[in-house]
């Protein structure tokens, strides 16, 4: 499933402000690496199967702590992708720039980086078309980074009095 048709889920601890800052920075760095919107998880009542994968903003001994570790288990019975948090020295630049501090981009068999923009999988979520990172726009609402072009973004804002944006997925 291409992380362009379906949001992601981030996990962690909540349990301090700073956990839920934490969360919320992984979250949009999430939502920057991959092009895709990103639901950080503040509760546990969220059905996994809706998210193309899992990622931990923690790693796995701080994450049994937190009151979403449900949402791991049910992840990991359902057959979704989870993704530990990179490490220091796993971090890996795209031949296009873009540095991944949190997401695995794909690296093929001569050794190659392909971002998700670089695969094509990077998508405005208001209008579905390609996205190229350096104009991406990551907009909160809720609990949820959504990725928008700028365009699409100020058309939403003079078209809407709310400040809720829709979320195509």
């Amino acid at each position: 499933m291409s992380h362009a048709s379906a949001p992601v889920l981030v996990l962690g601890n909540t349990g301090t402000p700073s956990d839920v800052e934490h969360l919320r920075h992984v979250a949009w760095n999430v939502a920057y690496e991959l092009g895709a919107p990103v639901v950080f998880a503040m509760r546990a009542d969220y059905r996994v199967t809706d998210f193309a994968a899992v990622y931990l903003a923690n790693d796995l001994e701080a994450v049994l702590d937190a009151p979403t570790l449900v949402l791991l288990g049910e992840a990991l019975l359902a057959g979704i992708d989870v993704h530990d948090p990179l490490t220091a020295d796993e971090a890996v630049t795209c031949d296009c720039g873009l540095v991944h501090h949190y997401t695995r981009p794909h690296i093929d068999a001569e050794g190659v980086v392909w971002c998700q923009e670089c695969c094509g999988e990077s998508a405005c979520t208001w209008c579905l078309e390609w996205n190229d990172v350096e104009d991406l726009t990551i907009v909160r609402q809720g609990d949820t980074f959504i990725p928008l072009h700028a365009g699409c973004l100020s058309g939403l804002r003079s078209s809407t009095s709310s400040s809720v944006l829709p979320i195509a997925v």
